[in-house]
């Protein structure tokens, strides 16, 4: 094999690898995002609001509302000091009431309502210690 050809393939490797890379880096930086409070998630910069990212709160009482025509579920996730309006339209786990502690994953619209693509609950069967 003469020299051209070694330079060639060299050249396609780092290329390859290069690129394979970029996209492994593009995947773990598009899911990856922080997890917040509401109450930090509030405090928190105009770039955090922009941005995809895990809100962790409680339901707060009474707020549920589901509009079915729509297949639309709202409700508003509280922390200690603030609360956000959610609107999710997707499957809601069986677990899902009011006070119960739920993790919401999606972005803040301009309107200043988390629009959640998912959203996960607690089953506080799995934390509670048996008492026998």
């Amino acid at each position: 094999m003469n020299t051209k050809g070694v330079v060639k393939i060299v050249i396609g490797i780092i290329v390859i690898g290069g690129g394979i890379g970029y996209f492994m880096s593009q995947a773990i930086k598009s899911s990856s995002s922080y997890y917040y409070s509401v109450d930090e998630f509030t405090a928190g910069s105009g770039t955090v609001k922009n941005s995809a990212l895990r809100l962790a709160g409680n339901v707060k009482d009474g707020s549920i509302q589901r509009d079915i025509e729509k297949m639309l579920l709202t409700f508003t996730l509280a922390g200690e000091k603030a609360e956000i309006p959610v609107s999710y339209s997707k499957t809601v786990p069986d677990n899902f009431t009011d006070g119960i502690e739920v993790v919401v994953h999606g972005r803040l619209d301009p309107s200043g309502n988390f629009q959640a693509d998912k959203l996960m609950t607690r089953c506080e069967s799995k934390y509670k210690a048996k008492l026998e």
